[in-house]
Order: C-alpha cells, then sequence, then structure tokens
C-alpha cells in the first residue's frame, strides 16, 4: 500500500493498475482487508468530489465563524473620537486639501485599537463606481486601514474617491466589487 491517511485509510494500488482504498471500519475480504477499488478516472473524479465538498463545507463554517465574529464585535461601541490619518499620524485641519491626482492629503481613519475590537461587515478592499448609479464603472482598490474602518463601522463615512474619476463621490453611487452592496451599509 502507498500512502496512510491519520492511520485509519491506506491508498494505494493494486496490481491490475486500479486505486484501492483499506480501510479497517469495510467488510474484510478473503485475507482479511476491507476495501474499496477504484480506476484511476474514478479515482480522480472521487477526489475532486471529495476537494469539492470539503472546501463548501470550509467555506460555510468560515461563514458562520465571521458572523459569530461580526455579531459580537457590533456589540463593542465604536469610539468614533479614536481616529487618525491612514499613516497613523494625528488629524490635520488641512487632511482635506486635495492633491493633482485629486485624493486629500489624508484620509481619517480609526485607531487600529479600534478597528482591533472587530468587524461588523467583512474588510472588501476594492469598490466599483456604479454604473446604475451614475459612476463610470471602474474599480477602485483602497488602503486596508480605510477598509477595516468602513469593516468596523460602515456609516463612518458620507463619500469615497474614484480612482478613475479623479474625484470623491457620495457612498450611494459605489458598491463593493463582486458585490450589489452598497459602500457604507
Amino acid at each position: 500500500m502507498g500512502d496512510k491517511i491519520k492511520g485509519t485509510l491506506e491508498v494505494g494500488a493494486n496490481e491490475n493498475g486500479e486505486i484501492v482504498i483499506n480501510h479497517p471500519d469495510l467488510k474484510p475480504d478473503a485475507n482479511g482487508v476491507g476495501h474499496i477499488v477504484f480506476s484511476p478516472s474514478q479515482a480522480r473524479h472521487l477526489a475532486q468530489s471529495l476537494t469539492k465538498h470539503a472546501d463548501e463545507i470550509e467555506r460555510e463554517t468560515r461563514a458562520k465563524a465571521d458572523i459569530e465574529r461580526m455579531k459580537a464585535a457590533a456589540a463593542i461601541p465604536v469610539d468614533r473620537s479614536a481616529r487618525v490619518l491612514t499613516d497613523g499620524s494625528p488629524v490635520t485641519d488641512d487632511h482635506r486639501e486635495l492633491l493633482p491626482s485629486g485624493q486629500q492629503k489624508g484620509y481619517v481613519v480609526l485607531s487600529a485599537e479600534e478597528r482591533a475590537k472587530g468587524f461588523v461587515r467583512p474588510v472588501r478592499r476594492t469598490y466599483r463606481h456604479a454604473v446604475s448609479a451614475g459612476g463610470c464603472g471602474s474599480t477602485t482598490t483602497m488602503a486596508l486601514s480605510l477598509a477595516e474602518t468602513y469593516a468596523r463601522d460602515p456609516g463612518f463615512y458620507s463619500g469615497t474617491f474614484c480612482a478613475t474619476c479623479r474625484s470623491h463621490f457620495p457612498l450611494d453611487q459605489f458598491v463593493w466589487d463582486g458585490t450589489t452592496e452598497q459602500v457604507g451599509q
């Protein structure tokens, strides 16, 4: 036999070129070994099916854990006074001055300590300027500290920046990339 899986399964091949799985809970044959025999094609399909189902279960388990974490985070009030700029420096009076790129000199985010209290929404970094809302349809990817601020307190901002239009617009013009969910909700 070839591989042992956690001491319960043995996977290998027989002299006919078939895949064989020995398992102690299967009805033993004349040699006292319980096994299942697959053609290579069947084994590949089984492996794909097992991988697919394992991936689905892991996604569902992660999603349930995420929901529980988000519920726990929602129980902790957000301290909106715990604010810094994206680089961690204190908020300055001139942070809203526009650069030649159209972006602000600095963007306000919740402090790292405040963001560490947990998120009430998934952390998403990329959003789309929705054509259906009069936008250009392009995506913009934001700094992680901004994305975590949205995830901790979705209503923290009233607008955001479109990298293609090089301007700021109200949040109702943007959706999270790959979803129909409006940014900031």
